[in-house]
């Protein structure tokens, strides 16, 4: 693959993946609008503990079986044969350890009602393992556009389900986790049949090379996954269901949904890194997506803190208020969580699983006491805690994972994200006395569309005068995405900056080894 294919394949993979996660995620909002004003608080705490398996059986089975098959150079029929039986024999005993442990673990520890959700979602893993050495496939490959395509068709399923399911059947939180499991059906489903794997076969030494990398990418996943859950599990532990819900519901707002747009660039992240030739050109691409990252990412976080008092309560109803402060100050996490997005990629395509499976269990013991101390102090304690926890990973990350490894230092991290910053405080002294003086006058809709968009301008306005550098990089990578007319995306500032820059020149060609005949070519 040439400089300028592989680069082509990744800008093309920006567009795919933002434009389908643009529709998903606008169903995904309207399908939650709904969900809030027919599910309790507190059937959303008792789903969102069920709900922990899910990106837990993508973690264990993709990366435990068939990460290696994207990370490594040279990819024989033989690694993929026995990453497809791996996966399916780990898929299926995960599975069974799950629903097996619903008497002993589950019931116990969470109540009856969530303990049965967890045994309707015990599946999960057995079916994730069926697509995941397909996934492998499609990302060597690049092949973002499929990829991007089988998720949004598995999203609109994932979403709309729950909907109809609690409409027409009242279903409630047996809705959310019934619509988990169909989604992530689907995807296997599609993956399948876009990239139809071989026929399982165990092979020692295919074994040893498949397994050395993934069983310590899968720890390092699994253990991530706890860290982004262990809130809710020591929450539902301690505190009333409602409360947990109410929790769930500002952490969502506050950081889980920036991840949903940061799942471009983690989508992205690991086939793109790991087709890098030198560590001085994944720094340059890690640095220039966290740019990019922080200016699309900041402003929407920001706008959350000055319009939550109006858009929390019109948008899901008046049981959810008690979400609002918690979910304001969880935006900070969110923006922290937003910088940190990548980092695993990054050292997972540099082949260092172990180094990051070890601070990743560090983290968790960390931020999982942090939680603990402060569960019976309330959500705004606990909301509080989870930015510190947050700002002192960013510091671990840096200090003793990218600086370490690849040499990204949080003094080369800064620059980058002053200009979002600066915008995002010009966007702050605007909106906020906005909303405070129309939401009397006008109400919530035009005080959220007049206030939101002032906002908006503001920061862009703040941006380009702050910094052209990242204010090009914002209009190229628009100019890249948006289907523009080629007359209009060449004129866009930025945009033959963002496509090719002389340092991208010098770096020569990235070679991009190939699967083996058996692979299916893309159509």
């Amino acid at each position: 693959m040439t400089r300028h294919s592989f680069k082509e394949a990744t800008i093309s993979g920006v567009r795919w993946v933002m434009l389908t996660r643009a529709v998903s995620e606008a169903l995904a909002l309207a399908c939650i609008i709904v969900l809030a004003r027919h599910v309790s608080p507190a059937d959303f705490g008792r789903a969102a503990v069920a709900v922990i398996f899910v990106p837990l059986a993508g973690i264990l089975t993709f990366e435990g079986f068939a990460s290696a098959l994207v990370q490594r150079e040279a990819v024989e029929e033989a690694h993929r044969r026995v990453a497809a039986l791996m996966s399916v024999v780990g898929g299926t005993i995960l599975s069974l350890i799950v629903l097996g442990l619903v008497p002993i673990l589950w019931r116990p520890a969470f109540g009856a009602r969530t303990a049965e959700l967890i045994a309707i979602v015990s599946p999960v893993f057995l079916l994730a393992s069926l697509g995941a050495v397909s996934r492998a496939t499609l990302w060597r490959r690049l092949d973002f556009r499929r990829m991007s395509l089988i998720d949004m068709s598995a999203t609109v399923l994932g979403n709309a389900l729950p909907v109809a399911l609690a409409l027409a059947a009242g279903l409630g939180a047996k809705a959310i986790v019934i619509g988990a499991l169909a989604q992530v059906a689907l995807t296997s489903l599609l993956l399948l049949l876009a990239a139809p794997p071989p026929l399982p076969r165990w092979h020692w030494r295919a074994q040893r090379e498949v397994g050395g990398f993934g069983i310590a990418a899968a720890l390092a996943g699994l253990v991530d996954v706890m860290f982004r859950n262990v809130d809710y599990a020591i929450l539902a532990a301690q505190l009333p269901a409602a409360q947990v819900g109410i929790y769930w519901r500002a952490f969502n707002l506050g950081v889980v949904y920036q991840d949903k747009l940061s799942s471009v660039m983690m989508q992205l992240a690991f086939p793109v890194y790991s087709r890098t030739e030198s560590h001085a050109e994944l720094r340059a691409l890690h640095e220039r997506a966290a740019r990019v990252h922080a200016a699309v990412i900041f402003p929407l976080l920001a706008s959350l803190v000055v319009l939550g008092p109006v858009l929390i309560p019109f948008l899901l109803g008046g049981e959810w208020i008690p979400a609002v402060r918690p979910a304001q100050i969880l935006a900070l996490a969110g923006m922290v969580a937003a910088v940190l997005t990548g980092y695993p990629q990054v050292m997972l395509a540099v082949g260092r699983p172990k180094t990051l499976l070890n601070f990743n269990v560090a983290m968790l013991c960390g931020y999982a006491a942090i939680i603990a101390l402060v569960a019976q102090q309330g959500l705004i304690a606990v909301a509080v805690a989870v930015v510190v926890g947050y700002m002192l990973i960013l510091l671990g990350v840096y200090r003793f994972l990218l600086q370490r490894h690849v040499g990204i230092s949080v003094r080369r991290l800064l620059p980058e994200l002053g200009p979002a910053i600066a915008g995002c405080l010009a966007l702050a002294a605007v909106a906020e006395p906005a909303r405070r003086l129309l939401d009397p006058l006008l109400g919530a809709a035009p005080t959220i569309t007049i206030a939101g968009s002032a906002g908006i301008i503001v920061y862009c306005l703040t941006l380009r005068f702050v910094s052209r550098e990242a204010w090009n990089d914002l209009c190229g990578l628009a100019a890249r995405v948006l289907p523009l007319p080629a007359s209009l995306s060449r004129r866009a500032p930025g945009a033959v900056a963002f496509a090719a820059t002389p340092d991208d020149e010098r770096l020569g060609p990235v070679p991009q080894p190939p699967l083996t005949a058996a692979v299916h070519p893309p159509g």
